[in-house]
């Protein structure tokens, strides 16, 4: 064997002959191996695809490699290996044949057949020290590379890989691992333009479960692997069998805050990756986190055993390991940075890994701390329990950890394998992979059936925050009835797009929260694709901002950003779009049935007039009952408690002084004004007297004096106001019609409102939203003209009557606040704001 790189190899199959590896392979994985000959050696017509389900842990790699070596390898096929992670590509990279310091395991290829005599194995991705697509050579024999930059290279027609192929002639063999994720656009054109060309090639897909609830990907699934499943075996079998240990799951809580900033955590939502780098130093890097990891197995160092600890950074390790030896504990460390120790000591590198390594073999050591050295020689059977110190975003990275403990008895493992994952208190609600032993989905997602609960990401992203800005503006009174801020129900879309972190197309869920007054206008939205050309959105590497333009287009065509209860306007669009471009169809719509169960108003009624010990017990009850989702939509009992009590101020502000006969259980009990006096107020007010909006479809009619203290009506107590502004306005009696403010001094507080959330229309948008605070704030329309000038000044002149000096305090709140709003718009200025 002569090694030109780390990840590539040139072996001499003469003498990887004389020693074959010695891994014995168990009775199930020579029925696949039976199984995988007769399909690969029977005459088929048509295409040739097949799918090997074997179960975390139940050793897909080896047996596919096994029989690569002793059929198509053998009778001179070239292999193409798909995977989804470097840590996937590596993997299967040594299961072709060891690292020196496991040669006593002989070779897998040395079951390779005469007349080969070389075999020469390359790995491709963008993952440092990984080869480069460039790089790969006709000469290679075993190309294994991410699906990305095969799909990619491919596409573009990437002359090295195209001599590759065609070096195969008539004789390619792809392999596809994870082939659940088969039916992504690129992947399925992929596997459909290679067919094209080689229409002899065989396509075998490794995975857990093949199995899907959506119809369009078992068809898919079907035609790309038309000979279906090969053969299969499931993890409640090689638990019975005491081939794979039962799994035991535990979620000790550090009782950590991360520091995670909200204007960082909007960025990152939408990236479909792993945590941002700094956070997982903030975990990393917290001596007090780590010492109570250390703590959770010294104390529970009997029930643990052998334990692999998977760890972010090299001085994350150090820190476990010291902590560790101080509680007794015989611990080592592997990782690839090299490090001397203030006693000139060397840890990590490969030299000490390996001695490393080989204690923990030899019970040596109880624990092995290691930043998920996933492939090359850490499979140790007998590993008890794993510690993962951080939850992670990605599914596939869980599963690898989660495999190392769950080797059974059969094959020296253990019978129960303990799955520690250490959680933080987090303030935002991420949606993390999880895994279930006993139905390991073939999705790859862990969402749940929208039609019976509320997914996580669908409250923690929009909604939690909606609740959360509106439950402190005006003195804590909230805007309008708390039901107007619980969506009548969502929209599941579903597509697949580039994670910015792992070079790998994925799957994501998205649901688009849908309001009152919405539904229809996503529908005629909708509609409206159905003319279009969305081709460009079918594409898995698009994304918000590059179709920023458009998609806040269709915002303002068909939507209305300024007065809606969702700030996500256009994200919504983009994963429509996407839904509806890469499945054909539109995405189904889920009513929120329980939404009348959660109106905080109903509570706030309820138990106003009750003493404060025993409204503090019933909302707890309340809090925690299994039919409620409150514990979803508020992240703690704080927020929900501090919610109910901003509804009770409202309803007390709203029933203050109220006649008897206007208003019942907080509703007004009058019916709406007839259409010709909305018609004449109209007429006489064609626009929003507060802010200028001049969108017919926005505007309503107000009593200035409300209905609820006995205002009648009469045309001259009507107004017409925008929908924002008359919710804004509620209850408080404000005559827009007036341009002087009616207050004897100044409010004591600026009210902020929604700011705007598209760069269409800019100057006219960003002068509503002007005019509608000013304007708020003065009681009156006391804003005569406003300008936005190209050197950053915003000049505001007000009528006279209205004293400029009385907002003098709050403008320098108020510029920076539009300055940060703006600049996530990707706008400037204002540098001051000038009042006359």
């Amino acid at each position: 064997m002569n090694e030109k790189n780390d990840f590539y190899r040139e072996y001499n199959l003469i003498k990887a002959r004389k020693n074959p590896s010695k891994i014995n392979l168990a009775q199930y994985q020579r029925d696949a191996q039976t199984n995988l000959r007769n399909w690969f050696e029977e005459e088929k017509t048509g295409n040739k695809g097949g799918i090997l389900v074997l179960p975390t842990g139940g050793g897909k790699t080896l047996t596919a490699v096994r029989f690569l070596c002793q059929g198509p390898l053998s009778k001179g096929y070239k292999v193409l290996w798909l995977a989804h992670t470097h840590h996937l590509l590596e993997q299967a990279y040594y299961s072709f044949g060891p690292h020196e310091i496991d040669q006593n395991k002989g070779f897998e290829i040395g079951f390779i057949e005469e007349p080969r005599e070389n075999l020469n194995v390359r790995v491709v991705s963008g993952t440092k020290n990984h080869f480069n697509i460039q790089q790969i050579e006709s000469t290679d024999d075993v190309l294994i590379s991410t699906l990305q930059s095969v799909s990619s290279g491919y596409k573009r027609k990437q002359p090295h890989l195209m001599k590759f192929l065609e070096s195969a002639e008539d004789k390619l063999f792809v392999v596809f691992d994870e082939a659940h994720q088969s039916p992504a656009p690129s992947y399925r054109n992929l596997i459909l333009e290679l067919r094209k060309q080689f229409s002899q090639m065989y396509l075998l897909g490794l995975t857990a479960t093949p199995t899907y609830s959506d119809e369009k990907k078992k068809g898919w699934l079907k035609e790309l692997f038309p000979q279906d499943i090969i053969y299969q075996v499931t993890l409640k079998d090689l638990m019975a069998q005491e081939i794979l240990a039962e799994p035991i799951f535990e979620d000790p809580n550090t009782e950590f805050k991360p520091d995670f900033e909200k204007r960082e955590y909007e960025k990152w939502i939408d990236t479909y990756s792993d945590l941002p780098k700094d956070i997982i130093n903030q975990l990393a890097d917290n001596r007090g986190r780590n010492q109570f990891i250390a703590r959770a197995y010294a104390e529970n160092k009997i029930k643990y055993g052998k334990t692999i600890i998977f760890a972010d950074r090299w001085n994350q390790c150090v820190q476990l390991c010291e902590f560790l030896r101080k509680e007794g504990v015989k611990a080592g460390t592997m990782f690839s940075h090299v490090h001397q120790t203030g006693t000139g000591r060397v840890i990590g590198g490969g030299d000490e890994n390996s001695k490393v390594l080989e204690r923990f073999k030899n019970d040596e050591l109880d624990v092995l701390i290691n930043i998920r050295m996933l492939t090359e020689g850490t499979d140790v059977p007998d590993v008890k329990s794993v510690f993962l110190t951080r939850q992670t975003t990605s599914k596939i990275l869980l599963t690898q950890m989660i495999g190392r403990a769950l080797r059974g008895p059969k094959f020296g493992g253990t019978d129960l394998a303990y799955i520690v994952s250490f959680v933080d208190n987090w303030n935002q609600k991420i949606n993390w992979a999880e895994w279930d032993p006993l139905d390991e989905g073939g999705t790859g997602g862990t969402i749940i059936n929208p039609q019976k609960r509320p997914p996580l990401q669908l409250i923690s992203i929009d909604l939690v925050r909606h609740l959360s800005r509106i439950m402190f503006q005006n003195k804590g009174l909230e805007i309008g009835p708390f039901l107007k801020n619980m969506p009548l129900g969502w929209y599941q879309t579903k597509f697949y797009t580039l994670s910015k972190n792992e070079d790998d197309y994925i799957e994501v869920n998205r649901l688009v929260m849908v309001f009152e007054n919405e539904k229809e206008s996503y529908e005629k939205f909708m509609d409206h694709l159905e003319s279009l050309d969305l081709s460009d959105f079918e594409s898995e590497e698009i994304n918000v901002e590059s179709k920023s333009d458009v998609l806040n287009e269709w915002v303002e065509t068909f939507l209305d950003p300024e007065n809606s209860y969702d700030d996500g306007l256009e994200n919504n669009i983009f994963n429509i779009v996407c839904h509806i471009a890469q499945g054909k169809e539109k995405p189904p719509f889920f009513e929120f049935e329980d939404r009348k169960n959660h109106d905080m108003d109903q509570l706030a009624r309820k138990y106003r007039s009750i003493q404060l010990f025993e409204v503090n017990d019933k909302l707890k009850l309340e809090f925690e009952r299994e039919d409620r989702y409150w514990d979803t939509i508020y992240p703690n009992y704080d927020s929900f408690i501090n919610q109910f009590y901003a509804c009770v101020r409202r309803l007390n502000e709203l029933t203050d002084g109220m006649p008897d006969d206007v208003y019942v259980n907080g509703e007004s009990k009058n019916n709406e004004l007839d259409n010709e006096t909305k018609i004449e107020v109209k007429k006489r007010y064609p626009n929003c007297l507060s802010c200028g909006e001049k969108n017919k479809m926005l505007l309503e009619v107000d009593h200035v004096n409300p209905r609820y203290f006995g205002g009648k009506d009469s045309i001259d107590n009507l107004q017409t106001l925008c929908r924002y502004c008359n919710s804004t306005k509620n209850t408080m009696e404000i005559d827009f019609r007036n341009n002087t403010t009616p207050l004897k001094q100044a409010p004591e507080q600026l009210r902020y409102f929604n700011p705007p959330q598209s760069h269409n229309h800019e100057d006219e948008t960003w002068n509503k939203y002007i005019k509608r605070i000013f304007n708020m704030f003065y009681c009156a329309s006391a804003v005569k003209h406003s300008n936005m000038d190209s050197n950053g000044e915003w000049k505001v002149e007000l009528y006279s009557g209205n004293d400029p000096k009385w907002i003098r305090p709050y403008l320098k709140g108020l510029t920076n606040e539009i300055i940060d709003n703006r600049r996530n718009l990707g706008l400037k200025g204002p540098e001051k704001i000038i009042v006359i």
